[in-house]
């Protein structure tokens, strides 16, 4: 991380200064802050999901939980939006953590592993919201179609 001495160095290399350094260093401090934060909303979305169940059966709700669509399969996609959720903050987390001690250290390896997770989460991000979008399309799709269920 720091320049040699000599000029040796290769031309694939990069060399960050102090500030840049810093700067990286208190990006890792507010990812993991936010990976943090994402747990917690995947922790409760999970426990949501899981309660859902008992909520839709107290008194009063009981008729007309059948009537919104709610039931077991609410459960199951809650579970599934916590578990999606949790991977993007587990990524950020592990980024969080290696670029670090990966500054702290001056170790171009942990920076290198570090920058390798969050290309991970920006794949993944992408992935989930190209897939979001063609949801919502063909959702619309089917809302300007007036077809409001599926029959196989």
């Amino acid at each position: 991380m720091r320049p040699e001495q000599d000029n040796t160095a290769g031309q694939d290399e990069l060399y960050l200064d102090v500030r840049l350094l810093n700067n990286l260093h208190d990006t890792a401090k507010w990812a993991r802050v936010l990976a943090i934060l994402g747990f917690i909303l995947s922790g409760f979305v999970l426990v949501f999901g899981l309660f859902m169940q008992q909520i839709l059966k107290s008194p009063g709700i009981e008729g007309r939980a059948t009537d919104v669509g709610f039931s077991g399969f609410a459960i199951v996609v809650y579970a599934f939006v916590a578990l999606v959720y949790f991977f993007p903050s587990l990524y950020l987390y592990t980024f969080a953590g290696r670029m670090q001690q990966g500054v702290e250290q001056r170790n171009r390896q942990l920076v290198h592993k570090a920058v390798n997770k969050l290309k991970i989460l920006f794949k993944f991000m992408a992935i989930m919201l190209v897939l979001f979008l063609l949801f919502f399309g063909l959702s619309l799709g089917m809302l300007a179609t007036g077809v409001s269920e599926l029959s196989f």
